[in-house]
């Protein structure tokens, strides 16, 4: 039984057409590079390109029968292609996959940690979102007062 398509909001909208422009712009960087280059890749290149360029026509329209997760994961692929494509020009510029696999970690070990924070933060209000706000039947709530002193804190 065919679902219904479900409309995506409008913010989530607007950060993957983000993510496609900023993956097609990536790719077209590496394209240019290994045109220049010489470098093998440029296959693997040109199929991610046109796996973006696919995406965007697709996801233009705002409508998916796939929902959030499933488009977020399809918006992953070219990030991971532009890594893995990263990874091997590396190796072969270094001569050294061990150098190569430290280079990238320790530039995407800030992306990674930032992206933990966000996940840990947005998990923490989801969870104070779920609790209880009553208010036992004896307690009385007083507006909180702040008082100044006119001394200044450095």
């Amino acid at each position: 039984m065919p679902s219904t398509p479900q409309r995506i909001s409008p913010a989530l909208a607007k950060d993957l057409q983000d993510c496609r422009t900023t993956s097609l712009n990536l790719l077209m960087a590496f394209l240019a590079l290994q045109s220049m280059s010489g470098s093998g890749l440029i296959v693997a290149t040109l199929t991610l390109i046109l796996y973006t360029i696919s995406l965007h026509i697709t996801a233009s329209a705002g409508v998916s029968h796939l929902g959030a997760v499933v488009l977020g994961i399809l918006h992953a692929i070219p990030a991971l292609g532009i890594l893995a494509i990263t990874s091997v020009e590396l190796a072969f510029v270094i001569k050294s996959p061990a150098v190569a696999i430290s280079i990238i970690i320790s530039c995407f070990l800030p992306t990674m940690i930032a992206i933990s924070q966000y996940l840990r933060v947005r998990s923490m209000k989801a969870m104070i979102g779920q609790l209880p706000m009553t208010v036992p039947g004896g307690l009385q709530l007083e507006p909180a007062r702040l008082e100044f002193t006119g001394t200044n804190i450095a």
